[in-house]
């Protein structure tokens, strides 16, 4: 008989990688993935349908199904929050978690044996003989201390329980929670905070959201942990490659999406993106943590993104065509660290010294119609840039 399909996980890092293999990165079939045997693979495509079966779509192409994560733009919420409610229990987890919820509910004070008489009391109206020691009680008791559903108070050499009483929030409050757990890092906290009450639909609507950050949520608070306490890390790639290195700051991509750790070793400066990141472990304290953020200062200066080589800085001059107003507010507004100069009738020229042109390419390539002219010492750069551009043109057909 075929083993029953489960929807629960027991692994979130399991989950978070299928699901950039099957969603953001593009869905990749059977042959093309190498994260586990193609049971695995079976398995956690048909949890992901089932878990987001609201926002996926699927078509058959050349007898090849194919899926697709569509996330509404106008939506509030981010569907990927469902993802860090899916865990597996065994028989004596989701009874303990009701029975023991429920002999506190009246804010009760007790110890654990007064709490194993009660288990015992409603154990004794079922027929199996269904027993569980008190170690396994008094386990479940430290672990929902641990994750605040319960406090513990030591009383002369004994411990009473209770149940934490939940806070109650204002609409303002509520609304704040809304807001901030769809643009601030590890918001799904939010996302569970808020499902302890009755809320109405948010009001808010974002333009840019990045839905997917949400995968990193667990190893981002490891990594603010360390930054906060000034320690060291060993964290383990996706690909196995171990590194160990003193965290400095976490970069989020304004344009992409992608978060960024940049931290600093044996003097020098790294940058590594959150989604290869699979687990890291703290190693004590450590000593270079405000000579990395002197450094991290100064490399700022001439680095577009999270870049980091020991080249020599190079000037860079964009001459720009900006007829409308709202184009100018919006150089000044992303100019970063570079310089906007005015040399004409709606000509600005932007000047920046970067250490790597290639971080912003990307940027300006959506001024693409309004260039006029780009000077720099850089000339292998500046052949390729145009080159690209004419391979658009001929691209489109607008090389006359």
């Amino acid at each position: 008989m075929a083993k029953k399909f489960q929807e629960l996980v027991k692994q979130f890092t399991t989950l978070r990688s299928y699901t950039r293999e099957f969603l953001i990165y593009g869905f990749k079939s059977r042959e093309e993935i190498t994260l586990s045997s193609p049971r695995t693979y079976d398995n956690e495509r048909r949890r992901l349908e089932s878990l987001l079966h609201d926002y996926i779509e699927s078509q058959t192409i050349n007898n090849k199904k194919i899926y697709r994560l569509v996330l509404p733009a106008n939506q509030a919420d981010n569907p990927l929050h469902i993802l860090w409610q899916t865990k597996s229990f065994t028989r004596n987890d989701i009874f303990l978690h009701f029975v023991i919820l429920d002999i506190l509910a009246q804010g009760s004070e007790l110890t654990v044996n007064e709490i194993v008489q009660e288990i015992d009391d409603y154990l004794s109206l079922f027929d199996d003989n269904y027993l569980i020691d008190s170690l396994t009680v008094r386990n479940k008791l430290n672990e929902y201390t641990e994750m605040d559903i319960l406090q513990k108070e030591k009383r002369g050499k004994q411990w009473l329980y209770t149940v934490n009483k939940k806070t109650e929030l204002t609409t303002k409050q509520i609304q704040a929670i809304q807001f901030y757990k769809e643009i601030a890092p590890a918001g799904v906290i939010g996302e569970l905070l808020l499902q302890r009450y009755e809320v109405s639909p948010s009001p808010f609507c974002f333009k840019h959201k990045y839905d997917s950050q949400t995968l990193d949520s667990e190893i981002m608070l490891f990594l603010l942990q360390a930054i906060k306490h000034n320690q060291r890390v060993k964290l383990i790639k996706t690909n196995g490659v171990e590194i160990s290195l003193t965290p400095l700051k976490i970069y989020s991509s304004c344009e992409s999406g992608r978060q960024y750790l940049v931290g600093i070793q044996t003097s020098r400066l790294y940058s590594l993106r959150l989604d290869y990141l699979e687990s890291g472990q703290l190693l004590g304290m450590t000593e270079n943590f405000s000579q990395g953020l002197t450094k991290l200062a100064k490399a700022k200066t001439t680095t577009w993104n999270c870049s980091f080589t020991s080249r020599k800085p190079v000037t860079y001059e964009i001459l720009l065509h900006l007829p409308e107003h709202y184009l100018h507010q919006r150089l000044l507004r992303e100019k970063r660290q570079g310089k906007v100069e005015q040399v004409g009738d709606k000509l600005y020229k932007f000047s920046i010294d970067l250490v790597d042109p290639k971080g912003m390419e990307p940027w300006l390539r959506t001024w693409i119609g309004r260039i006029v002219q780009v000077n720099s010492t850089n000339r292998t750069w500046e052949n390729q840039f145009w080159l690209d551009i004419e391979a658009l043109n001929q691209l489109y057909g607008l090389e006359d």
